[in-house]
């Protein structure tokens, strides 16, 4: 498998840019709509692990395929997504709507481990 993929692969992947305080060991959030990378807009999602946690609400046809097994999503799905598994979305139909959240271990500090 290829190498793990960082919050600062999947910034220049997704926007061919990256936040300027990404480096920063604060914490990092950020939230985006699915509109942006689903329909004809849609490029294909690398099956790999990434050293970030996602969290995607997604409503439409697709599969989540990790390394023993693949999951269909019929109509709406909600899902966790950590460091430690790799994994790839595969639209089936055209994705309608949702969103999904990026975010780092250091935003959790202040609380417990993730």
């Amino acid at each position: 498998m290829d190498k793990i993929e960082t919050k600062e692969d999947f910034y220049k992947r997704k926007f061919d840019w990256m936040p300027d305080n990404l480096k920063d060991e604060i914490g990092h959030f950020n939230v985006f709509s699915l509109e942006l990378f689903v329909g004809d807009k849609a490029q294909p999602v690398p099956y790999k692990q990434r050293d970030f946690y996602k969290i995607m609400l997604v409503k439409g046809n697709s599969q989540v395929h990790y390394a023993d097994k693949v999951v269909e999503v019929k109509k709406q799905a909600i899902s966790f997504s950590n460091p430690l598994i790799p994994y790839k979305w595969e639209q089936l139909d055209n994705i309608r709507s949702g969103f999904f959240c990026i975010f780092n271990q250091h935003f959790f500090h202040q609380f417990r481990n993730v």
